[in-house]
């Protein structure tokens, strides 16, 4: 089965978290090609450099389908208008909250979920321990005002364990929220998996990696070690991405 990674970013960072590392979509193609990858949902870095990404995917002559995602920071001039105007060429709407500074609930990304619910596009958000900003608690209470758009919680809502299973039992006892998925990147423990199928199923559950950070291979182990049927592995790898994605940016029929 040649995999989907879902949760990619292409270029050098610039939070000092992550050290100045950065890879560009070159390095991305030989990794993802050398291991046999389908494909990949692109991301820029911090630098919020869609357009160019985008630009850059329409040159590359690959085995592998790349789609690009729009990086959404109301702090850049124009990159709410640039969005506005070409929203239509890419396939998901990323928000960062930890880098940003702001909760995706926050008014100041209205106008971006606004644009992506209207033309049922995905939205991604980072979830992580900073619970004021990045706590999986405020990423549904957005997706909450735009069911228009299917929603990804990045790190399956927080990363740490205990995180994870708190998002899991959220999506599962709220039936307004059908619509959220959880996104895998990140997550090294295989029995938090096999809880969120236990409780959710396979259908709620969306492959990532996050590399450039962490390079794919690693989860992909993971997903295969799962004490799960073929069908649902091929579900988190491959069909639900593709089936949250609208016609036009899928990757396969």
């Amino acid at each position: 089965m040649r995999p989907i990674d879902a949760h990619v970013h292409v270029g050098t960072w610039s939070v000092p978290e992550f050290g100045g590392h950065g890879e560009g979509l070159r390095e991305a193609d030989q990794i993802y090609r050398r291991w046999n990858w389908a494909g990949a949902l692109l991301f820029p870095t911090d630098a919020g450099d869609s357009e160019r990404l985008h630009d850059e995917v329409g040159g590359l002559r690959s085995p592998v389908t790349y789609r690009v995602g729009w990086w959404a920071d109301f702090r850049q001039p124009q990159n709410l208008e640039r969005f506005r105007a070409r929203h239509g060429q890419f396939a998901a709407l990323k928000i960062h909250p930890s880098v940003v500074k702001a909760a995706a609930c926050d008014e100041r990304f209205a106008p971006f979920l606004e644009v992506a619910a209207a033309a049922g596009m995905p939205v991604v958000v980072h979830c992580g321990r900073w619970r004021e900003v990045a706590g999986f608690e405020r990423a549904l209470e957005a997706a909450c005002r735009y069911p228009g758009s299917p929603w990804i919680l990045a790190h399956m809502g927080g990363d740490s364990p205990h995180l994870v299973l708190s998002a899991v039992e959220a999506l599962a006892g709220d039936a307004a929220l059908a619509h959220v998925r959880l996104g895998t990147e990140s997550i090294r423990e295989p029995w938090l998996l096999e809880r969120a199928i236990d409780r959710l199923s396979a259908r709620r559950l969306v492959f990532g990696s996050d590399y450039n950070l962490n390079h794919p291979e690693m989860f992909r182990r993971l997903i295969e070690v799962l004490d799960v049927s073929d069908a649902d592995r091929e579900l988190i790898f491959r069909r639900n991405i593709n089936g949250l994605l609208q016609e036009g940016f899928r990757f396969f029929e």
